[in-house]
């Protein structure tokens, strides 16, 4: 096989960046109607600038008033377009770009003036950036077309003029779409064209924002096709790649203007909508619904934005009704109408100061020495008091506010860390939920907080559960592998307790094991041996990982942990969850080893 030759791979990449992964025929997905109307009333103003302070400059010439005339009124014209454009339809900004074309002619025609032509390439930066690169260039030949006849019909561009500001049109051209392009690749799917699950993150948050300030109201709609799996089992990959396209291409074409629809994942797609309340968004989901065939049928949720939502919870809410509708016999559409009253007083509760972050202490088992600890939530409630944790993390996860509290204890867990000094590189484990690794922000979230805080990425753990690294969690696979690449290290906790496929194990971005309290809680003071400890400590042994035991409570589970191999542990023999400040205290009068404990004990065999 003959290889390309040198530089043909960078030239292929810059024409798949002009091209974009949507195709040369369709508009960049990051030219949102917000987007679009702040660009082109930017530009507008811009340029009815640059007329405004020629007509100043000229000495003399009947015209003056009327092109000072025109250059203030683009002033208004473009801040109607940046405050109002974003409720337009696309095709309403050609109208505003063919008469900046023309309003720069008849400048140029009328004053003989070719310092206005100046103002072509303003039009050709917004073009580029609104629409597919055939419309695209078709305006750069209006632009030259309008510059030629300046130069022929009126005399009013000299030929060298005419050349540069050609010239200079195609550079501004190509630049802007490419550039526009390259920003499509982070947030197009590159199947459909249609957003994806970042792209739809950010117009979330973009009209969530817009929600807060202008008092207006927002939904967000997870759609699912039924059964697409049988379509790729029957009918192969290539017909359901196709179904996924036609379907985008089918309900972009149906949506009102402003509604963001992006490809999330797999056969999943999702829907934001500005301005719409979840029962107006109900009728156009189901209208969407409705333009499928009538073998391919389709569940959908849906959920408003109420005051207080962050984005995340707001995902959470819709993702939750698109789960009821497939629980409720699919086919059908599910509206968020839950009265969150338990969810609203744990939102509550977090700007409150209700939540706390506890410590429990993990310890070096053959000497006792406090190595590290564990992050653990508690709830306090001012009326109802300890809340346990396996109340309100379930509820936290199905809401989607666990995207928040996670992050928040994420915080505040680096941050007392960091000051740790009890030990050399004290660790801190926090656990992590599938929500959290499936969130495009949670890498840059750790990122961000390990910056901001200090804390050296090598003393973080991120505990996450077997069912989290199953075959068909690549996106939490890979969160995981990028932070593990940058030093955070990984642990599985509970191991043994779920599904995972050993065959898959070395493979997995996974350095520690924790073995389930459940394995620990069986030892006995007459424990000769521990089939289930010995092979799971073998195995890490045998993938260069560690274990870590959890809920050790009586000294003999301990000496048989430590003669069985395993070199950290957990439980209330070494402490209970606490303040950072009982964590320092334990630290400084460490327990006393307790290998002695069981001289009865059998030791392993590996």
């Amino acid at each position: 096989m003959t290889r390309p030759p040198a530089g043909a791979a960078p030239v292929s990449r810059c024409l798949r960046g002009l091209r974009g992964p949507a195709g040369w025929w369709q508009a960049p997905v990051v030219a949102t109607p917000r987007l679009m109307s702040i660009v082109a009333g930017t530009c507008y103003i811009a340029a009815s600038i640059v007329a405004t302070v020629i007509a100043l400059l000229e000495d003399s010439g009947a015209h003056v008033a009327g092109e000072l005339v025109l250059g203030l009124a683009s002033v208004g014209v473009g801040l109607l377009v940046g405050r109002l454009g974003r409720r337009w339809p696309r095709w309403a900004f050609h109208l505003f770009i063919g008469s900046a074309i023309g309003s720069v002619t008849l400048l140029v025609a009328v004053s003989g003036d070719e310092a206005y032509a100046t103002i072509y390439p303003l039009a050709s930066l917004f073009t580029m950036f609104f629409f597919s690169w055939p419309i695209g260039m078709l305006y750069q030949v209006v632009i030259a077309a309008a510059l030629i006849v300046g130069r022929t019909v009126w005399d009013a561009v000299p030929t060298g003029v005419v050349v540069a500001l050609i010239g200079t049109n195609a550079v501004v051209a190509v630049i802007i779409g490419w550039l526009v392009r390259e920003a499509t690749e982070a947030e197009a799917d590159t199947l459909t064209g249609l957003a994806n699950r970042r792209g739809l993150q950010r117009a979330l948050d973009n009209a969530v924002e817009a929600a807060r300030r202008e008092g207006t109201p927002v939904s967000v709609a997870f759609l699912d096709l039924d059964n697409f799996r049988r379509v790729n089992e029957i009918l192969g990959n290539d017909q359901g790649d196709r179904l996924l396209r036609l379907t985008g291409q089918a309900w972009r074409s149906i949506l009102p203007p402003g509604a963001v629809l992006a490809r999330s994942g797999g056969d999943e797609f999702g829907l934001v909508l500005p301005g719409v309340t979840a029962s107006e968004g109900a009728a156009i989901v189901d209208a969407l619904r409705a333009t499928l065939p009538d073998d391919q049928t389709t569940s959908a949720g849906i959920a408003e934005w109420r005051v207080g939502d962050s984005a995340s919870l707001l995902l959470g809410r819709a993702d939750n009704a698109l789960q009821q509708a497939k629980i409720a016999g699919r086919a059908r559409t599910f509206v968020d109408v839950h009265s969150g009253a338990q969810n609203r007083e744990m939102v509550d509760a977090l700007p409150a100061g209700e939540f706390v972050v506890v410590y429990q202490p993990i310890v070096d088992l053959p000497t006792g020495a406090v190595i590290g600890a564990e992050a653990l939530l508690r709830w306090t409630h001012p009326e109802r008091g300890s809340i346990p944790p396996v109340e309100f993390i379930p509820l936290a996860e199905e809401s989607g506010f666990i995207l928040d509290l996670g992050r928040w204890v994420l915080q505040v867990a680096c941050q007392e860390a960091r000051d740790w000094d009890f030990t050399e590189n004290p660790r801190i484990s926090v656990n992590v939920s599938g929500r959290q690794l499936h969130d495009p922000n949670f890498v840059p979230d750790v990122r961000r907080i390990l910056a901001d805080t200090g804390l050296p990425p090598t003393r973080l753990v991120l505990e996450v559960t077997e069912s989290m690294l199953e075959a068909d969690a690549p996106v939490a696979l890979a969160a995981l592998e990028t932070l593990r690449a940058e030093g955070v290290r990984i642990a599985i906790d509970d191991f043994g307790t779920g599904y995972s496929s050993l065959s898959r194990l070395d493979r997995l971005p996974v350095d520690i094991l924790k073995i389930d309290r459940a394995f620990v809680t069986t030892l006995t003071p007459d424990t000769g041996v521990a089939p289930v400890i010995t092979a799971i400590v073998a195995l890490a042994n045998a993938l260069g990982m560690s274990t870590v035991a959890e809920g050790i409570e009586e000294p003999f589970q301990a000496a048989a942990l430590i003669a069985h191999g395993c070199g950290a542990g957990q439980g209330w023999l070494y402490g209970r969850p606490g303040p950072a400040a009982q964590l320092a205290e334990l630290a400084a009068v460490p327990p006393a080893a307790v290998a002695a404990e069981c001289p009865q004990l059998a030791p392993a065999r590996f």
